[in-house]
């Protein structure tokens, strides 16, 4: 029922109801891969312009995804300098985000394809480069942890499979792997 929406004006507030609170929100924006909005916090009073002081502003700015009935339109006022900012900082913040999944999925593709041609030192590059951008991905600490076993670098091997392993503590694989690299590195250390 986004529809609703695209038809208003720039600078109009709405709301709309789930269960027993009101959700009021501002259109900042509209284009067309997305609306932007400021969001206030959801509250059991009827939203009314006479009112908008009592309701407080949850974000300046983000993008308007919420599933409604109906939409009640209850007045309208021009977008300010200052939110036109925050709608550029946003956009800003969105863009620098789609880059950065961008990069860190090229790092890992990469990062994969060293990895399936045994060019374990380049995995490890790469996969170190890529893993700051998303530490929950733990492929990147098996295959990164498998690459060190392949080096004999058991240490940073033994880091990546308990940090792995944290995650998944079930994998059988990892388990194994973590296993073969302490028994080589307790017989280094003798």
């Amino acid at each position: 029922m986004k529809s609703a929406v695209e038809i208003l004006p720039i600078g109009t507030y709405f709301y709309f109801r789930h269960d027993s609170l009101y959700y009021l929100f501002q259109l900042l924006e509209f284009s067309a891969n997305q609306i932007l909005v400021q969001r206030f916090w959801s509250t059991t009073n009827v939203p009314s312009m006479d009112k908008l002081h009592q309701f407080d502003v949850k974000s300046a700015c983000s993008e308007f995804d919420e599933e409604f009935d109906e939409l009640i339109c209850i007045g309208h006022e021009e977008i300010t300098e200052n939110q036109l900012n925050e709608i550029a900082q946003f956009l800003k913040i969105k863009t620098a985000k789609i880059a950065r999944e961008a990069g860190f999925l090229t790092l890992k593709k990469e990062a994969i394809e060293a990895f399936e041609k045994q060019d374990y030192l380049e995995a490890i590059r790469l996969f170190s480069l890529a893993a700051p951008y998303s530490k929950y991905d733990i492929e990147i600490y098996e295959k990164r942890g498998i690459s060190y076993l392949k080096l004999n670098l058991l240490s940073d091997a033994i880091a990546d499979f308990d940090y792995y392993l944290i995650h998944d503590p079930e994998n059988e694989i990892v388990q194994a792997a973590i296993e073969l690299a302490k028994k080589e590195y307790s017989k280094r250390s003798k």
